[in-house]
């Protein structure tokens, strides 16, 4: 997944100072120094998404908020009727702090987990094995075919195999059937067969 982006960072550090609840010294001095103290806790729960981003505000959020109401209950604490609202609102924040803390913890999970399976480098499909090269029996085979029928010779090594024109054109002949010579006539290196790539082939496309 992508990270959050500068301007969405940015959007979610207002939206704390915003909604923070106010210091109670009402000097710029002390809101900056609340809203850095709620970034630095925006920071910590290292959202990576901007579903996380979400709940890490509402995280810091809920946890401000629980210790403002118990400040409030500390300054009604003569008055039970105020006190014991001011202490419930605070639980409650607490509950949605904690709710909104596993949830986070749930998504990064996944997240991570996610991301660790993309990482994997997937399996390169294994390179074809070069087949084995000619015997020398298939070799022999070959020159002795190609000294008597250079041209047919040639005209194999030409298509890269007995082909049905070829069968066709060299009707008077009896071309090799056997797989190995005639792989050998196609792929041989040795001198005599090399020089068939001199003499070289046609292509046909029907019979003469």
């Amino acid at each position: 997944m992508s990270p959050l982006s500068t301007v969405a960072r940015q959007e979610y550090y207002v939206e704390l100072g915003n909604s923070l609840p106010p210091p109670l010294v009402h000097q710029p001095e002390y809101r900056q120094r609340r809203l850095t103290t709620a970034v630095e806790a925006f920071e910590a729960l290292c959202p990576g998404d901007s579903y996380e981003a979400r709940l890490a505000v509402q995280i810091v959020l809920s946890g401000a908020h629980a210790a403002e109401s118990l400040r409030e209950a500390g300054v009604y604490r003569e008055d039970f009727a105020k006190r014991s609202r001011c202490r419930a609102q605070a639980a409650s924040m607490m509950r949605e702090e904690r709710a909104a803390r596993r949830m986070l913890a749930q998504e990064q999970k996944v997240r991570l987990a996610t991301e660790a399976v993309a990482s994997i480098p997937k399996p390169q499909p294994a390179a074809a094995s070069a087949p084995p090269p000619p015997s020398p029996e298939a070799i022999a085979k070959a020159e002795a075919f190609a000294q008597q029928h250079v041209v047919a010779a040639a005209q194999i090594r030409h298509d890269r195999g007995v082909t049905p024109q070829s069968k066709a054109y060299f009707r008077h002949l009896s071309l090799p059937t056997d797989p190995a010579m005639i792989d050998a006539l196609v792929r041989g290196t040795s001198d005599a067969l090399t020089l068939l790539d001199k003499v070289g082939g046609e292509t046909r496309d029907k019979a003469a």
